[in-house]
Formats: C-alpha cells, structure tokens, sequence
C-alpha cells in the first residue's frame, strides 16, 4: 500500500534559500529583517573590494602570462645561441677536414717517378757486373 504513494506527496516542500536583500533604513528606524546591516562606507567597500578582486585577477593573470613569455623568449635565445655556436663548430671542423683531404691528394698525386733513374742503375750495375765477372774470369784463367 505504500508503494502506491509516492514519496514526493509524503514530503515536506523544498526550503528555497533567502534572497539577498537590501534595504535602506533611518537612524532609530526598526530593521525590516533579522541578518546583518551594513552601512553605506561598508556596502561601498564590499562592492568595490570586488572591483579590485578582478582588476587583481587581471594583473595576476597578465603577470604570469607575461613571465613565461619572457622565459620562453630566454630559452629561445639560449637554443639559438647554443645553435649558432654549434653551427660555427662544424663549419670550423669542415674546413680542416677539407685542408686535410686537400694536403692528403697532394701528397697522393705527387710524381715522384724514379723509374728513369732505376733503369739507368741497373744498366750500370748490369755494365759493372758484367766487367767484374769478366775480370774475375780473366784472372782465373
């Protein structure tokens, strides 16, 4: 049987939470509601205290925006820095490697063609060789 009737009927009616109110009363004057009563400086400072909360949001926000653009700007030129130096490295190495391979060629290719002069010592020798056998026989005999 009591599932036949729903909850919702049973319950009391939801509280809806107060409004915000403001009022504005005289000196001596009763308060229209129990809470708490500012008066204008106090009003004045709770709506501008908000203003200031959002300018300081702003200027947070841009602070940080703005510090790490410049860290990122910082990194950015350390990397290219760092690139240059490197790119002057290995173009400094190339240069010696290429006088290198350029001394290294010269030496391959210089003629230092001595055949001319091992034919003409052997032809001596074989000269030389053939009057000492000559001798020797001569003086054998």
């Amino acid at each position: 049987m009591l599932m036949a009737i729903p909850n919702t009927a049973i319950a009391d009616p939801p509280e809806v939470p107060p409004q915000p109110q403001i009022t504005s009363i005289a000196k001596n004057q009763p308060a229209p509601y129990s809470g708490v009563l500012l008066n204008t400086v106090a009003a004045a400072k709770i709506f501008t205290e908000k203003e200031f909360v959002d300018m300081e949001c702003e200027l947070r926000i841009e602070y940080a925006v703005q510090k790490e653009i410049l860290r990122l700007n910082l990194l950015l030129e350390t990397s290219q820095a760092s690139m240059e130096s490197m790119d002057k490295k290995y173009a400094t190495l190339l240069e010696i490697k290429d006088q290198e391979i350029k001394r290294l060629g010269e030496i391959a290719t210089e003629t230092n063609d001595w055949s001319s002069l091992w034919y003409v010592g052997g032809i001596v020798t074989g000269i030389a060789l053939t009057v000492a056998i000559v001798y020797a026989v001569h003086e054998v005999n």
